[in-house]
């Protein structure tokens, strides 16, 4: 079964069911989908292997755009949060 989706340009494309936002971007090109870091599906900004969804909006979510700024800043909160844990236990750091 293949589904429906638009891209911003305004261009409608099909995949198959079950096909996620990389395989839009690998589709679009190899460099795409090298450098992107999430994507936006209706808005929402979501992770590169969340599934499509049929007649969703979506966008690629690149490094220097406002939301890959957002993601990068996350995940770097999130790694330097685990690297606390590692150095210090996994109990409430005081500051």
């Amino acid at each position: 079964m293949a589904i429906s989706i638009s891209l911003p340009d305004g261009s409608v494309r099909e995949y198959e069911a079950g096909s996620t936002i990389e395989d839009v971007a690998a589709s679009i090109s190899s460099s795409l989908r090298k450098n992107a870091l999430a994507g936006k599906q209706n808005g929402i900004v979501v992770d590169l292997s969340t599934p499509l969804e049929n007649g969703a909006q979506i966008e690629i979510v690149m490094p220097g755009s406002p939301e890959g700024l957002e993601v990068v800043r996350h995940s770097t909160a999130h790694l330097t949060a685990q690297a606390v844990r590692r150095l210090f236990g996994t109990s409430e750091v005081k500051l």
